[in-house]
C-alpha cells in the first residue's frame, strides 16, 4: 500500500458491498432480458406394416420434429410437376430433417418432408417422405406382395389417415404413384382410396418433449 494511504475495515467493507450489489444486479438484469426457453414437442406415430412381400409385420415408429414450411412444400410440388417423382429427393435434399422413421433396422430413415392436414370430419391426414426407400439399410427394399419388382425409387412417400381418436391406416408409394394435391398444397399418393393398405394399427401418440 502506498505510504500515507490508510484503508481500514470501515472503508473496505462498504465498497465491497457496493461492488457485490452491482454484480448481482447485472446478473439479474441479464437473466430478465434473456428470452424464455420454450420446450419443443414432437409428434409420434406408430404402425405395423402389412401386405408386403418384404417388410410385413415390421413395427414402425415415426417421430416428427417439425412440419415442412410453405416454401419446402412448394419446392416439392414444383419438382414433381417438372421432373416427376424422381425429382423429389433432389428438391428436398437440403431441407432440414423433419424427423425420423424407425423400423427394426439399426439405422433410422430421415424425414425430408412432413405435412399434416386437418380433415373436415375430424382427424388428420399426414404426408411423409423419407430420404431412402424403406428396407434400404438391410439391402432388401420393401415391396408390395402382389409384385416382384421392388422398383428403384430412392425414397418412400407415406400417407396416413387417422380419425378424431388418433387411430387409422396408412399407404405407401410402393403400390401407387406420387401426385400433387394442389388444393391442399402438398404432395400425396395418387388414387389413395383404391391403393392397398400397407400400414395397419396406425396411432398418433401425444406430443412429447423433444430430446436435447
Amino acid at each position: 500500500m502506498p505510504r500515507g494511504v490508510c484503508m481500514n475495515r470501515s472503508t473496505v467493507l462498504p465498497r465491497y458491498a457496493l461492488m457485490m450489489t452491482a454484480a448481482v444486479g447485472g446478473l439479474l438484469a441479464t437473466a430478465a432480458a434473456a428470452p424464455a426457453q420454450v420446450e419443443t414437442k414432437y409428434e409420434t406415430y406408430t404402425a405395423t406394416a402389412a401386405n408386403l412381400s418384404v417388410g410385413s409385420g415390421e413395427a414402425l415408429r415415426i417421430n416428427v420434429f417439425r412440419w415442412s414450411s410453405d416454401d419446402e412444400r412448394q419446392k416439392a410440388l414444383s419438382a414433381l410437376g417438372e421432373k416427376g417423382d424422381k425429382g423429389l429427393p433432389g428438391a428436398l435434399a437440403s431441407a432440414p430433417s423433419a424427423g425420423y422413421l424407425w423400423t427394426s433396422e439399426t439405422l433410422g430413415y430421415t424425414l425430408r418432408y412432413a405435412y399434416k392436414q386437418a380433415l373436415p370430419a375430424g382427424g388428420e391426414r399426414v404426408m411423409l417422405l423419407t430420404d431412402r426407400r424403406l428396407g434400404s439399410w438391410s439391402r432388401v427394399p420393401w415391396n408390395v406382395a402382389a409384385t416382384r419388382d421392388a422398383g428403384d425409387d430412392a425414397f418412400t412417400v407415406i400417407e396416413l389417415r387417422l380419425n378424431r381418436a388418433g387411430v387409422g391406416e396408412g399407404k405407401m408409394s410402393f403400390a401407387t404413384k406420387v401426385a400433387a394435391d394442389h388444393a391442399a398444397g402438398t404432395i400425396a399418393l395418387d388414387n389413395y382410396d383404391t391403393a392397398p393398405i400397407l400400414l395397419k394399427n396406425v396411432k398418433h401418440e401425444p406430443g412429447r418433449d423433444r430430446p436435447r
